[in-house]
């Protein structure tokens, strides 16, 4: 752990301050040398540390993957809402969906790596600025603390168990806190509940300092809003199965969502703007709560999984497409608006007569065309949607069926469906069905939000099995997992493991 340490925590601070993607070398000055202390010393210094922070989750480094790009491979390809059509990139592409869990060829060391990356620039900014000092200060604080909050929700999400399971005591990761890292530092993993804990610390306080936002509310920046929108989604995971529900964490993931509906700062876009929200800059969307911006220097990657994304003249781009179980539920209303976010295209490298294959098309805006030699990714300027306000009334919805409230839970629930043209549910049409009314927020959570996440999460924390009805290229028949399978966490990166004797692995 000392070399991790001293390479993620120390070495890689410049480049997490000046947001930029210089190489390590032993050029690197530590992060409590001079000029550090300097540039922390003023606003415009501060700000473009905290720019550098927001630039670690979409830039690729130090031969690392983007955050983001890493982030949908671990957490949208454990799914069902995915179909492998082939295996382009071995491991390293498949390792999640395949259930693989490599320590040390899959994605989660860049993962593991870029995280600490984020938390250990946000730590340093936090503990430059002094509370209180005026609403600027203030503002630039309270986003990196949600920053760290994201880092590390995602972390206990990838690494530890759902909360529900042992009541939260397994192993999840290690919380450091503070810029100055003895080199020493070899800390041992944190249980789930701690960083859950500490996740809920840093967003309350985010929520409370941000309150002079950046210049024309772009939503790549954090905000008093996106605290109380991952406020919600914590409090939800949180709050136990619907045959166990917690209701006090439901209680608060209810309150959060209806603090971010009644700011009056979002809005449910409708008819063709929704059907085009992810075909537009994601900065104008008014639905999205926090996303990470993509541009030209840092494009978006995460299409490139997507199949058959035949660019470039590149037959064999892409690896993954819609599943035939997702497409069964989203066909069940034929005017769902959802479909728009499904091209069918033809895929050359399918030798029988249908060729035709269910493209996701969430992250197509603008693509960006290589400019030569042997790059030929798919980058895209796609933001990725990190919290939009569909999901706010989903989280009441959830958090109110596990409660009991009917009435208010299906009200919640019908505004989204409301907006996608899908007909309403009522307990009458729901006793037909022979759905609960959690059984259809769940249904619908997995049509809305599907690409952006989610995905194999609502299934492990609410105590479901995650369920592919289908074969592929991988599986020659039906796969489940069920929730406590050990297959459901990612083992910690080999190399951690290696460096640091106090880090437990996560079965295998």
């Amino acid at each position: 752990m000392k070399k991790y340490i001293l390479s993620i925590y120390i070495g890689f601070a410049a480049m997490v301050l000046f947001g930029c993607k210089k190489t390590i070398d032993e050029n690197i000055r530590p992060f409590n040398d001079k000029a550090d202390v300097e540039l922390l010393s003023t606003l415009d210094g501060l700000s473009s540390a905290t720019n550098g922070n927001y630039a670690l989750l979409v830039t690729s480094s130090a031969s690392d993957a983007s955050y983001d790009a890493s982030w949908f491979n671990l957490s949208e390809l454990k799914g069902n809402n995915l179909y492998a059509v082939t295996r382009a990139f071995p491991q390293t592409r498949d390792d999640a969906y395949t259930y693989a869990n490599s320590p040390s060829q899959g994605a989660t060391t860049s993962f593991w790596r870029v995280s600490y990356r984020i938390i250990s620039g946000t730590n340093k900014v936090i503990d430059a600025v002094k509370d209180g000092e005026d609403a600027a200060h203030d503002q630039i604080k309270g986003e990196n603390y949600f920053l760290r909050a994201l880092a590390y929700f995602n972390l206990v999400r990838i690494y530890g168990r759902p909360y529900y399971q042992n009541n939260g005591d397994n192993p999840a990761v290690p919380i450091s806190l503070n810029s100055l890292v003895n080199k020493d530092f070899q800390p041992k993993r944190n249980t789930v509940k701690e960083v859950y804990t500490q996740v809920i610390s840093d967003l309350e306080k985010a929520a409370a300092l941000m309150n002079a936002p950046r210049s024309g509310n772009p939503n790549y920046y954090a905000s008093k809003e996106a605290a109380w929108a991952l406020l919600s989604r914590v409090y939800l995971y949180m709050g136990g199965t619907p045959a166990a529900p917690q209701n006090t964490y439901n209680t608060k993931a209810a309150e959060y969502a209806d603090k971010v509906i009644s700011s009056n700062k979002y809005t449910l876009i409708t008819g063709t703007a929704y059907t085009n929200a992810f075909n537009s800059d994601s900065k104008t969307n008014k639905e999205f709560i926090f996303d990470f911006k993509h541009d030209d220097a840092n494009g978006n990657f995460i299409n490139e999984f997507l199949a058959p994304r035949d660019v470039f003249g590149n037959p064999w781009q892409g690896e993954y497409t819609a599943s035939p179980d997702y497409m069964a539920l989203l066909n069940q209303n034929s005017s769902d608006l959802r479909k728009n976010f499904i091209t069918v295209e033809n895929d050359k490298r399918i030798s029988g007569t249908d060729k035709s294959r269910n493209t996701v098309n969430k992250y197509n805006y603008q693509q960006i065309f290589p400019l030569g030699g042997f790059d030929f990714s798919a980058k895209s300027r796609s933001g990725t949607s990190y919290l939009r306000l569909a999901e706010m009334y989903l989280n009441k919805a959830e958090a109110l069926a596990k409660a009991g409230n009917t009435a208010d839970a299906l009200t919640a629930l019908n505004m989204v469906r409301t907006r996608a043209t899908a007909p309403v549910w009522t307990t009458a049409s729901l006793e037909t069905a022979g759905l609960t009314v959690f059984q259809a927020v769940f249904n619908e959570r997995r049509l809305e939000l599907a690409w952006e996440g989610n995905s194999s999460f609502d299934n492990f924390r609410n105590g479901l099995p995650l369920s592919r009805s289908y074969i592929d290229y991988f599986f020659s028949a039906p796969l489940t997992i069920q929730p406590d399978d050990k297959r459901v966490v990612y083992p910690l990166p080999l190399v951690e493991i290696q460096l640091n004797p106090n880090l437990q692995q996560n079965p295998q």
